[in-house]
């Protein structure tokens, strides 16, 4: 979530300069001190992956990642990984799996062995119970250990993930699963860390608008023709509570 990435809307759009100044401080508050993050648009299951992995931190940086997985296929959970070359410790020590899926199938073992090592050794809890708590008290309780594991933990250290939030809409009303990510969100901010929820839906669906409360912020996403930019996809960042809009740019 470096502020590099993201470019306010400038004096060019009539925004006064201190309303920059107020959207670079929030970035800054939001990384020290926790925060959750609601990741939408009207767009590919690629981008998304792509988004997450930005949001789960550099690949040179060590990192704590916790990654609830629903409908995310082993493919894309790899796909947002750091390079484990790069990575200054081994990712099996680093990262953690939570498998939500509504048919049970492993997903660090199905790919780990052939097209993703990366895999190889990460530690994966299949939640027993199908329930939204079920989710809900695994990923608490897996947010706790880690951070009780890793003994110390800066601002921004643990990075935790849930991909994607389409099939507990499918299942609960929104109020439930608003409630769901509220427990989540506050035991990512006891630790300061940073969570992001995906949800393939765009800005404006009824959904993400009654989701939004639970959230710090939301990062909409969009694809472009790359033969008419110079990249082929887009963010923007929202905080609603402050009225603050980013302007879109590259992924």
């Amino acid at each position: 979530m470096a502020t590099s990435e993201c470019t306010y809307r400038g004096e060019d759009d009539g925004a006064p300069p201190d309303d920059l100044q107020r959207f670079l401080n929030h970035l800054n508050e939001l990384k020290a001190t926790g925060c959750a993050l609601l990741v939408v648009g009207d767009t590919s299951r690629e981008l998304f992956t792509r988004a997450s992995s930005q949001l789960l931190g550099d690949d040179d940086v060590t990192r704590h990642r916790v990654l609830a997985v629903t409908d995310a296929t082993p493919g894309s959970v790899a796909d947002r990984l750091p390079d484990a070359s790069a990575s200054p410790r081994p990712l099996a020590e680093t990262t953690r799996v939570l498998n939500h899926a509504g048919t049970p199938r492993s997903v660090t073992a199905s790919v780990s062995s052939s097209t993703s090592p990366k895999l190889a050794g990460i530690e994966e809890t299949r939640i027993a119970d199908p329930g939204l708590a079920g989710l809900e008290s695994a990923l608490c309780g897996t947010i706790d250990d880690v951070a009780a594991d890793a003994r110390r933990l800066d601002p921004a250290d643990l990075r935790v993930g849930i991909d994607s939030l389409a099939p507990l809409l499918d299942h609960y009303d929104v109020d439930v699963v608003e409630q769901c990510l509220e427990a989540v969100g506050d035991r990512v901010r006891a630790h300061d860390a940073m969570a992001h929820y995906v949800l393939p839906r765009g800005y404006d669906a009824d959904a993400v608008r009654r989701l939004l409360p639970a959230v710090d912020a939301a990062v909409e996403l969009r694809a472009l023709d790359p033969e008419l930019h110079d990249h082929d996809a887009q963010q923007r960042w929202r905080v609603p509570k402050l009225d603050i809009e980013t302007e879109w740019t590259p992924l």
